[in-house]
């Protein structure tokens, strides 16, 4: 995420203010920032000034070898399949890795939720970022074997002035709470605001809300909100080597940990080793500062899975 913002920056800078962006970067090879050698970033590491449109055309959408770049715009939500379509751009994208369709078919699921929310409940474009980490090594079980590995990393933005717990905060304000699941999580509230504190705040509580199942902000949605997000999120992690996943929004950061993201029999997820969202407070090290303002919400999304797990028979 960070050198794609740093991509917004420069995009900025040139786009809206006309000025000549120059870089001097020499990036260190490795599989969870291999996706450097694909940016857009590259086109304005020299001092001729000649490729400013090319970055431009290039932050906008590119698709080739192991990078996809795309922005929807906030106003292709009014066309009906305009997620179809992404999804069979993906799809085929991922096809070209000769990634087995569960994991396709789970990281284009990840994928369309977040661009459905960004493009719907920030109101505004959202830039999408996949690039894959294609054969890298290291040697395991005593150096004496050694695996092949595939980066897959993902990252979603939407700036807006509606950070990700704003339409929770809304509701809770509002008491806008009618059906049985956020009258549940009413109840919630009312133990966790007890708790508040600066490093565990209201604004974090609604950012949480938001990614529980069957929750949302927008005040058209009912039950039919949140469709098990953080769920495919552990999925992939569960097949993962090593993983990387967090959304920032505004000033605050919640991780997505693996053994933190169990579910209890009625769907309400914890945060906690507990697995109890209505008499635990999230585990201490899910919410953590975010040291810059995000105005809106960006996911990083990175998983590392070995090569041969993802080359089987059924492909």
């Amino acid at each position: 995420m960070s050198y794609i913002l740093f991509e917004c920056i420069c995009y900025y800078l040139i786009k809206e203010y006309h000025h000549k962006v120059f870089l001097y970067i020499n990036p260190k090879d490795t599989i969870d920032t291999s996706g450097i050698f694909s940016s857009c970033l590259k086109l304005l590491n020299n001092n001729s000034g000649k490729n400013m449109d090319k970055f431009i055309a290039c932050f906008k959408m590119e698709i080739y070898k192991n990078h996809f770049r795309r922005i929807i715009q906030g106003s292709e939500r009014e066309k009906t399949n305009y997620l179809g379509n992404l999804l069979q751009e993906l799809d085929s994208f991922l096809k070209f890795f000769n990634i087995v369709e569960d994991y396709r078919d789970e990281i284009t699921e990840v994928i369309a939720e977040l661009v459905g929310n960004a493009c719907e409940h920030g109101h505004t474009d959202c830039l999408l970022d996949i690039d894959i980490a294609d054969n890298y090594s290291k040697s395991i079980e005593n150096n004496q074997q050694k695996k092949f590995f595939y980066g897959i990393n993902i990252v979603i933005i939407n700036f807006s002035s509606i950070l990700l717990g704003d339409g929770i905060k809304e509701k809770i304000e509002n008491n806008n709470f009618k059906e049985e699941r956020y009258i549940s999580l009413k109840k919630a509230y009312n133990y966790h605001k007890t708790s508040f504190t600066e490093s565990y705040s209201y604004i974090d509580f609604c950012n949480l809300s938001s990614l529980q199942d069957k929750i949302s902000g927008r005040t058209y949605y009912s039950l039919s909100g949140g469709t098990g997000l953080t769920k495919l999120i552990r999925s992939l992690q569960e097949k993962s080597d090593m993983n990387s996943c967090y959304v920032i929004s505004g000033n605050r950061c919640i991780r997505f940990i693996k053994e933190l993201l169990n579910y209890n029999k009625d769907n309400w997820l914890g945060f906690n080793q507990q697995m109890d969202f209505f008499n635990s407070l999230p585990d201490k090290t899910v919410i953590v500062p975010c040291y810059i303002y995000f105005p809106g919400t960006a996911y990083n999304l990175n998983f590392i899975m070995k090569k041969e797990d993802m080359n089987n028979e059924n492909n």
